[in-house]
C-alpha cells in the first residue's frame, strides 16, 4: 500500500518545514501549500489522504478553506485537522462547524501530531 498523502498548509514556511519533516520520518507523502488558493488547488489535483490546515493565514482563513474543501463534491471526504495557536473553546467550535475532525492547538508535540493523523486516517 502506498504512504498516506496528507497536504499541509500554513502561512509560515518554518512550520510547513517542520511538520514536513516530520511527517516524511514517519513514513508520510507529504505536498505543502502556503495559503488557501493553494491548498484547495492541491487539494483537487492531489488527493490527499488527509489535510492538515492552519486557521490563521492571510486573505483566507482557514476556516473558509476547510467550508470550500468541505463545499466540493470532488473533496469534501478528505479529512482536515486544523491547526491554531488560540487556545479558545471557540476556536475549536468554528473549526468542527467548518467541518474539521479536529482542532490541534500549537505548539504541539511532535508524536502527537502524528498519533492524531493516523487515528483519523484510520476513521476515513
Amino acid at each position: 500500500m502506498a504512504n498516506p498523502k496528507i497536504l499541509v498548509v500554513d502561512d509560515e514556511p518554518d512550520v510547513v518545514s517542520l511538520i514536513e519533516r516530520t511527517l516524511t520520518v514517519d513514513g508520510f507523502d507529504v505536498v505543502c501549500a502556503y495559503d488557501g488558493i493553494g491548498a484547495m488547488d492541491l487539494a483537487v489535483s492531489e488527493r490527499p489522504d488527509l489535510i492538515l490546515l492552519d486557521l490563521m493565514m492571510p486573505m483566507m482563513s482557514g476556516y473558509e478553506v476547510c467550508e470550500q474543501i468541505k463545499s466540493n463534491p470532488e473533496t469534501k471526504r478528505i479529512p482536515i485537522v486544523c491547526l491554531s495557536s488560540a487556545h479558545t473553546p471557540d476556536a475549536r467550535a468554528q473549526s468542527i462547524k467548518a467541518g474539521a475532525v479536529t482542532l490541534l492547538t500549537k505548539p504541539f508535540m511532535p508524536a502527537e501530531l502524528v498519533a492524531q493523523i493516523r487515528r483519523h486516517l484510520e476513521h476515513a
